[in-house]
C-alpha cells in the first residue's frame, strides 16, 4: 500500500530506516544526553481523563521532558519528513508545532490518552534500543473524544489494545490525536529515552 493508503487503513506511516542520516542520529544522540541532565519532571497526578476543547484528551503521566535544542530541530525540520507527513496526511503544508525528548525512569508511565488537536501527525523513536511497545487502540480512532473518554474512563491501559513498536533511530508517525495510546509503567532497571515531534498543517483553508 502507499503511505496514503495505509495512514487511511490503519493510521500510521512508517519512515524509511535510511530517510535520516546516521550523522545525524549521533548528534541527537550526543544532544539528548546534555539534556537529560536539566529535563524537567513532567507528573500530571489529576486522575482520570480530562476532555479538552480541542479534542484531546489528558491523563496521568510521569517521565522527564525537554524541548531539545539544534540537533532535534534539524531532525524536525528535515524536508524528508515533512514530505512524509503531508504524503500520508494529504494534508498541503505540514509543519513541525511540538517536538522534544522524553526520559522515562524505572516506574515512569503514561496513562491512555489522546495527543494535543492540532497535530495531524505524531513522529516516534527510540534512543535506547529494545524500548518496550506502546500501546494503542486504532478501532477507537473515528470515535467522539467524549465516547472515547467514557470508554475508558476507568482503564488507564486498556485490555484488548494492540501493540505499537517503537523503533531504535528509526521515526514512526501515527495518528495519535484520534486513536488512544499509552505507556505502561517502565519495568526495567535502565531508562528510555524518545523523541516525538508532531506536524500540523498550516495552509490557510480558504473561508
Amino acid at each position: 500500500m502507499t503511505l496514503r493508503q495505509t495512514w487511511l487503513a490503519e493510521g500510521r506511516a512508517e519512515v524509511p530506516a535510511d530517510a535520516i542520516e546516521p550523522g545525524l542520529w549521533e548528534e541527537i544522540a550526543e544532544e539528548a544526553a546534555h539534556c537529560a541532565t536539566v529535563a524537567v519532571v513532567r507528573h500530571n497526578r489529576r486522575p482520570g481523563l480530562l476532555v479538552m476543547r480541542d479534542g484531546s484528551i489528558t491523563s496521568p503521566q510521569r517521565c522527564r521532558v525537554h524541548p531539545g535544542g539544534k540537533a532535534l530541530n534539524a531532525l524536525a525540520r528535515s524536508k524528508v519528513l515533512a514530505d512524509i507527513a503531508g504524503e500520508a496526511t494529504g494534508q498541503a503544508r505540514m509543519t513541525p508545532i511540538r517536538y522534544g525528548y522524553k526520559f522515562y525512569a524505572p516506574g515512569d508511565y503514561m496513562h491512555v490518552h489522546r495527543d494535543d488537536g492540532k497535530c495531524d501527525i505524531t513522529f516516534s523513536c527510540g534512543l535506547t534500543p529494545n524500548l518496550a511497545p506502546m500501546g494503542w487502540l486504532p478501532r477507537l480512532r473515528y470515535l467522539s473524544t467524549q465516547q472515547v473518554a467514557d470508554e475508558l474512563q476507568e482503564e488507564p491501559y486498556p485490555q484488548g489494545g494492540e501493540e505499537f513498536s517503537i523503533l531504535h533511530r528509526v521515526l514512526s508517525g501515527f495518528d495519535g490525536r484520534r486513536i488512544p495510546h499509552w505507556r505502561t509503567p517502565l519495568d526495567t532497571q535502565s531508562g528510555e529515552v524518545l523523541i516525538t515531534i508532531c506536524f500540523s498543517d498550516l495552509s490557510v483553508k480558504p473561508s
